[in-house]
């Protein structure tokens, strides 16, 4: 079922309502155009995040029922991939390589990690050649990895930078498997006959959480505040990194300011449990982290990507020897080696993944909301229509009007009104709103560098454990802790940043809103159409594409003299002195970023809201100058009878709703 076919009731509705509608209403005509083409086209995007090697790849997978994506083989060369119905019967898969610029930004942050600098992107391509992982640590050759796989495969993809082509899924599963190509791709679209997909879906493989390239982080973000519904993959033997926490803590963010709970957490691969209660625990501290990092009344999921595969597979095949092999190596104490499926086995098989119970959960939230957007948006533009041809109606009256006192009175009203908002915007009220709302704000900023210093101790601690030190010199260890330290406490920053601009977004749309009632409720005592919110803020966005902030790598190096050995330092005071001590000159150095750079966003709020409320000032205005015009244009015959019906055919289409 496609979304043209699921709103076909809506768009006939619209449709019809457009046949009827006068050509004096153009606007409305105009939005009613708009609203039948975002219903024929409304895809339901279903965002797929999860860290590397958590099993999104075989998520989707096992939920599309084809092995269309390739386990990538880091998370740093992971790409957006996107899947949707294709227009014919055939798979169709377009790769697009990262453009120069996306590349020589990768490639040099990559090596600025590494504290290695390059001039442009063919020095940091001629760097990346001479780098050795053995002259790293461990935690930071990952970049040295993903520089060579960069280096190897230069001289074949250098062509292809900034490019779309058409490829098959022999080598789609190259360019996902082959880091050397794998490193170039940007994005992959994919659209291929599915069940599930030709209902409207389009399911989002994302790079992992863990990813080392910031570009990722803002692609994430994008991605869970415009997705209809986000999963999250965590596998089953795998606890919490870092990198899920700072994903969850956004998403978090996110889902407070829109009032919204879209999440879904699976936990892949459950067949590994070797006891109920085993399985029960991993749930239980799942739903404990989810709750400890915001997320209220988690969805939870207990699914084998694998098993799910397996029936699928088997259902158009019961001989699939690859498929019986799995389910002979996921079931080990379940099946013996000579098992063999029956025509049962498929269903049975899918019960058992969990799969089923996490599609028809998911599929039920997304179309259901994805219905009541519809709905909603029908009405909304019915309204509008309604509100117009009630307030020509009234000036239809006007213009028949015998006694002239009434429509004096009626112009002079309409006059009054055009001038108490012309002074307003004259006598600054737009400046002092968006003063208003800034002042209200700035509170906030306080509150996110404290929820920050709140993280700090169990950031410090995640960084600087026994584990790191017990292989490798103590000395490198330790620089590697504390750059991870910081590179932890950036990315608090980035979180807390972007969930600020969430909250001046808000906070400007109410405020808006407030405004928007206001004059409408004086529109509407003359007669004349509401304005509505959304348009009057129009596209304005406030959250910045990039809000990445750094604290400097030096500003540990003074504590560094709590260290003298491993020992001293985890079974002595010295992690713990060097904790306390050092919190109050990284927490100096984050809050200046986060004020510096939430400063910055609550201009650009101010900025957004003075236009915004500027030009629903103008509208209000003009709104009334029309209103003038036509009262004083001479009455037209059966004007007045043809604006009452349409009326009623309105109110009649809003009650089929």
């Amino acid at each position: 079922m496609t979304n043209g076919t699921r709103f076909a009731k809506h768009v006939a509705l619209l449709r019809d309502v457009r046949e009827h509608v006068d050509q004096r209403l153009g606007t409305e005509v105009r939005e009613l155009d708009d609203a039948i083409a975002r219903l024929t086209d409304n895809r339901m995007i279903i965002a797929v995040f999860g860290a590397f090697s958590a099993g999104k790849s075989s998520v989707l997978n096992a939920m599309l029922g084809d092995t269309l994506l390739a386990v990538s083989p880091s998370p740093t060369t992971a790409a957006v991939t996107e899947l949707r119905q294709a227009d014919g019967g055939e798979t169709a898969i377009d790769v697009q390589a990262k453009t120069v610029e996306e590349l020589w930004a990768d490639v040099r942050g990559a090596l600025e990690e590494l504290h290695v600098f390059a001039s442009d992107l063919a020095d940091g391509i001629a760097k990346a050649r001479e780098l050795q992982a053995k002259d790293y640590p461990t935690a930071l050759r990952r970049h040295v990895r993903f520089l060579q796989a960069i280096a190897e495969g230069y001289d074949a993809m250098k062509d292809r930078l900034g490019q779309t082509w058409r490829t098959s899924r022999e080598a789609l599963h190259q360019f996902s498997a082959d880091e050397r190509y794998a490193a170039y791709v940007s994005r992959v679209d994919v659209s291929t006959p599915n069940e599930l997909l030709s209902r409207g879906f389009v399911f989002v493989d994302t790079p992992g959480v863990d990813s080392i390239h910031r570009r990722h982080t803002d692609i994430a973000f994008r991605y869970m505040r415009h997705a209809d519904a986000v999963v999250f993959v965590t596998y089953y033997t795998h606890a919490f990194t870092q990198g899920d926490r700072d994903f969850l803590l956004q998403l978090s963010g996110v889902q407070d300011v829109e009032e919204t709970n879209k999440l879904f957490t699976v936990i892949n691969a459950v067949d590994l449990a070797k006891s109920d209660d085993e399985r029960l625990a991993v749930r239980e501290r799942v739903e404990k982290e989810l709750r400890r990092l915001g997320i209220r009344s988690p969805r939870v999921y207990e699914i084998s990507a694998q098993i799910a595969q397996a029936g699928r597979q088997l259902a158009k095949d019961l001989t699939d020897e690859r498929a019986v092999e799995i389910v002979k190596r996921r079931l080990a104490g379940a099946v013996d080696d000579h098992w063999a499926p029956t025509q049962d086995t498929p269903v049975q098989l899918l019960n058992q993944s969990g799969m089923l119970s996490l599609e028809g959960d998911l599929v039920d939230f997304v179309e259901t909301a994805s219905e009541t957007l519809a709905a909603d948006a029908v009405n909304r533009t019915l309204s509008r229509l309604r509100d117009r041809v009630e307030a020509m109606i009234l000036t239809e009256r006007m213009r028949h009007a015998k006694n002239s006192e009434d429509r004096e009175s009626y112009l002079a009203s309409l006059t009054a009104l055009s001038q108490e908002w012309q002074a307003q915007l004259a006598n600054g009220a737009v400046s002092a709103m968006a003063e208003d709302m800034a002042r209200s704000l700035e509170e906030l900023i306080f509150h996110a560098g404290e929820r920050i210093r709140l993280r700090y101790r169990e950031l410090f601690r995640g960084a600087f454990h026994p584990g790191r030190f017990r292989i490798g010199k103590p000395s490198d260890k330790l620089r590697e802790a504390s750059d991870e330290l910081l590179e932890t406490v950036d990315r608090q920053v980035d979180i807390e940043i972007r969930t600020f601009a969430l909250r001046a977004e808000s906070h400007a749309k109410h405020v808006v809103q407030d405004l928007v009632d206001r004059c409408n409720q004086q529109l509407a005592k003359v007669g004349i159409a509401g304005i509505d919110a959304e348009s009057a803020l129009g596209d304005a966005k406030i959250v910045p594409e990039a809000v990445h902030t750094s604290v400097s790598r030096d500003v540990l190096n003074p504590y560094f003299r709590h260290f003298s050995s491993p020992k001293q330092f985890f079974e002595g005071l010295g992690a713990e002195t060097m904790m306390a001590e050092s919190e109050q000159a990284v927490m100096a150095a984050a809050k200046a970023n986060l004020g510096r750079v939430a400063g910055r966003v609550l201009e650009d709020a101010k900025t957004v809201l003075a236009a915004s409320l500027q030009a629903l000032y103008r509208d209000a205005v003009q709104r009334v100058a029309e209103a003038i015009r036509r009262a004083q244009e001479p009455a037209k015959e059966n004007a007045l009878d043809d604006l009452i019906r349409l009326k009623a055919y309105l109110d009649q289409k809003m009650l089929s709703v």
